[in-house]
């Protein structure tokens, strides 16, 4: 991990960091032990020289300065493994394997100080880190079959994934988990929060500082709506800007006098649509603000050359089902949209915990 200046001229130290695991399973965790392990690298820092001959062991965090534009790094290392029974028996080594085997992911926080000109401060950032791995040759996708415009027959196939995280190269995740399933004629459609968590495109409430504009905006807007926060409202104001969130909210506001809904979101471009608040998707990021994802049209491009499919990015949930509305941020030339909405309107990924990114619509030959 990576502690970067990014002032020019303030020198800022970094007196202590902690580190916190929290284990998600698809059961229970009692049996098990969760351990990190942070070793500072000051060694590999582009400024001042290591305060420790070696890379210290014994999680102590010697206080480091960094200069401006510089970097410190650390390594962090998370064990997790069974607790040493009180008295040993076979029941209970086999209750911590099968603990052991049900856990999916872990969240990471990292809570560091910051000293400067500003004083003592404090920060957090989250690592999410998959820790299981579904057999991608093995794990068969559901089939689901419908007929589209023109009763054009299909089938879906949901394709099931690890947790993805922003460590995750989509077109790889692409390689592993769908690439065995595909036949000619196929379409992906991918979702557009997953591609937009491999992204990196999500940040913790507690990273987000709301200022006064955010704060009186997110007052106008309905309490289920992801910018009625002060916190979601300022993610949006940090990607468009205040001017064009300020704007927005004042066009949104006067078109709503003669029953003209949904104009701020139009004026504020389309990050104002997709954004996620918390709770708004699957656990472990149901706890942070999650933005629609960046450069849609290159990536569906760039699944088209690698994959010879055609491909679509979209904004589907169960609501869908409902109000037969889904949003499609990018799609490659030639596919039939007809079709896509056909099949995607029953959210066959489902909006749970099916970790289901990926959807394959196979046209069947008439």
């Amino acid at each position: 991990l990576m502690f970067k200046n990014l002032s020019d001229r303030e020198e800022l130290f970094i007196p202590e960091v902690d580190v916190s695991v929290r284990l998600l399973s698809k059961g229970s965790i009692e049996g098990l032990r969760v351990r990190a392990e942070v070793v500072p690298r000051h060694d590999l820092s582009d400024g001042y020289e290591s305060p420790d001959s070696v890379p210290r062991r014994d999680g102590y965090w010697s206080t480091y300065i960094v200069q401006g534009r510089c970097r410190t790094f650390m390594d962090l290392t998370v064990t997790v493994d069974r607790k040493a029974p009180s008295s040993p028996s076979l029941s209970s080594s086999n209750a911590g394997e099968d603990a052991l085997a049900q856990v999916t992911s872990c969240c990471v926080e990292v809570d560091y100080g910051c000293y400067g000109p500003s004083g003592l401060t404090r920060h957090k950032q989250h690592i999410v880190l998959p820790l299981s791995y579904p057999d991608a040759s093995a794990a068969a996708p559901k089939e689901i079959q419908g007929s589209g415009g023109d009763d054009q027959a299909f089938s879906v196939y949901s394709i099931p994934t690890h947790l993805l995280h922003h460590g995750d190269d989509p077109l790889d995740v692409i390689e592993k988990y769908v690439k065995p399933h595909i036949a000619p004629g196929d379409i992906l459609a991918v979702a557009e929060t997953p591609l937009a968590i491999m992204q990196g495109r999500y940040r913790h409430p507690c990273t987000v500082e709301p200022r006064w504009l955010a704060k009186a905006l997110c007052k106008l807007f309905h309490p289920t709506s992801s910018v009625a926060t002060a916190c979601g409202m300022q993610a949006l104001v940090d990607v468009v800007g205040p001017l064009r969130a300020f704007f927005a909210a004042v066009a949104g506001v006067l078109c709503k006098l003669f029953r003209v809904p949904g104009i701020f979101y139009k004026v504020a471009g389309p990050q104002a649509g997709l954004m996620d608040d918390i709770s708004g998707t699957i656990a472990p990021y149901d706890k942070f603000i999650c933005l629609g994802p960046a450069d849609s049209e290159a990536f569906v491009r760039k699944v088209e050359e690698k994959f010879g499919l055609g491909a679509a990015v979209v904004d589907v949930n169960d609501l869908s089902k409902k109000t037969k509305l889904l949003t499609i941020l990018a799609a490659t030339e030639r596919l039939d949209r007809r079709l896509l909405y056909k099949a995607l309107l029953p959210n066959p990924a489902g909006n749970d915990e099916q970790q289901t990114p990926f959807v394959l619509i196979r046209p069947t030959p008439s």
